[in-house]
């Protein structure tokens, strides 16, 4: 593997402005080039492993009439997650300053993000979370009946369970079940608008788009403003973060408070709401290892539970479907600064792919990576701890993981145990890929039907 070179690398810019709009920047020519659009686009995933075998954790690459720099790997999770002030989020993630305002802590870099992450830690920390674990718990065995006896779509009906438990236990507030359907599809269509890159002007610009986001954000003002108007607070996690917030002398905007909220109640409800249904699909495709979690879940007790090691078949298939179905296949970033990687020169305002997820499917750490296989992280098997990209890493590691690592085990343990369920139709395990990041499930309709007695 060749380099570019520093003297290349510090004149891109003087070189490029006598450059046509589409000519390679000086300093990716020493870089393998892998492909274009028209190979992304038939398998995005199938595109960067074949990169990375290929030409190893760096390449580059042209999509959607733009250069990249693609990163992945082990090497590059540990060079992206260990060095988090390299990387700009800025411009990747525009859509949530657009969507969300510019104080969104997902497009936050450097200090701001920082001071963000801070604000907000009390309400998203594993114990501010687990403290509610019984109050979720019941909360999902009284919901789950709802959902029983008729076809639902598991996809949907998860994300608005989700929505429901929260609005029960860690932020407190009444919402109507027309108001959790359109929060549930108002978050569903944001998310996947943030994939399209300037597709998304015209996707955000639809009518049931904007009258889905009024709706949404006029509730989430009247439930703030029936909390200031209250004389008493309720114990939940968005008082946790008002009240460190005021101990620390700091004043929390109503843009702030009601940002806040969006983070608790919604984002993220439908990554987790895939895991779910993931796990069961695979459940579905091998009932020994079914009937093995089952027989462990008849201990399921949450008034007593001391942590997920009281539980390694439930925690192994839960690891393993975030290995093989990551709701994110990539993440977009900026060089912040000029860096060396794999004997390259890449320098600052260079467009990046990390494909943190590729790790799971490399033969050289996980044996068979496509195959469904659980029983893989028992027996005291470890893996690298970078080897796992489902929630990213560094200082931008998703902010709603301790939600999503204690919402998917519950509802999973409560169907498991108390359920049967069969898909209305041959469900397939194959999914498209909006522009090689996001992950889409059409509708998967199914029945739950309660077990009996000794079933």
């Amino acid at each position: 593997m060749g380099t570019s070179g520093t003297t290349g690398a510090a004149n891109s810019s003087t070189a490029d402005t006598h450059r046509s709009p589409n000519a390679i920047p000086v300093y990716q020519i020493g870089i393998p080039f892998l492909g274009t659009t028209q190979g992304f686009r038939r398998n995005p995933f199938q595109f960067h492993l074949e990169g990375y075998h290929r030409y190893g954790s760096i390449y580059r690459t042209r999509i959607e009439g733009k250069n990249w720099i693609v990163l992945s790997g082990l090497e590059a999770n540990d060079l992206i997650w260990r060095n988090t002030d390299m990387w700009s989020y800025r411009e990747a993630n525009t859509a949530f300053a657009e969507q969300l305002g510019p104080g969104h802590v997902t497009q936050l870099d450097g200090d701001p993000h920082r001071k963000r992450r801070q604000q907000l830690k009390p309400g998203f920390k594993m114990e501010a979370v687990m403290r509610y674990l019984p109050q979720m718990n019941q909360v999902a065995a009284e919901l789950l009946p709802t959902m029983s006896d008729r076809p639902i779509n598991i996809t949907d009906a998860f994300a608005e369970l989700i929505l429901m438990i929260t609005a029960r236990t860690t932020f407190r507030c009444e919402l109507s079940p027309q108001m959790v359907a359109t929060m549930s599809r108002w978050e569903h269509d944001f998310i996947y608008g943030t994939s399209l890159r300037w597709r998304r002007h015209f996707y955000y610009g639809r009518p049931i788009y904007r009258r889905m986001k009024k709706e949404v954000f006029v509730e989430l003002e009247r439930i703030l403003d029936e909390r200031l108007r209250s004389s008493e607070e309720p114990e939940d996690n968005l008082t946790a973060i008002i009240k460190a917030s005021r101990e620390a002398g700091q004043t929390v905007s109503r843009w702030e408070l009601i940002n806040t909220i969006y983070l608790i109640l919604l984002a993220g409800i439908h990554n987790t709401s895939n895991l779910i249904h993931w796990c069961l699909l695979y459940l579905s495709t091998d009932p020994a290892w079914a009937q093995e979690l089952r027989d462990e879940l008849s201990q399921w007790d949450t008034a007593n539970f001391k942590g997920m090691g009281q539980f390694p078949k439930l925690k192994a298939t839960i690891q393993e479907v975030q290995r093989l179905r990551p709701g994110a296949i990539i993440h977009r970033l900026t060089a912040a600064r000029d860096f060396e990687f794999a004997g390259y020169s890449v320098p600052q305002g260079a467009e990046i792919i990390h494909v943190n997820t590729l790790v799971h499917f490399l033969e050289s750490v996980y044996e068979e990576p496509f195959k469904f296989n659980p029983r893989r992280y028992l027996g005291g098997h470890t893996y690298p701890p970078k080897a796992n990209g489902f929630f990213g890493g560094g200082t931008h590691i998703c902010l709603g993981m301790n939600l999503a690592m204690v919402h998917t085990p519950i509802i999973l343990a409560n169907v498991i145990r108390d359920y049967e369920y069969r898909f209305g139709s041959d469900p397939t395990m194959q999914v498209r890929i909006g522009l090689g990041q996001n992950q889409i499930r059409n509708q998967i309709p199914a029945v739950f039907t309660r077990r009996g007695p000794g079933d």
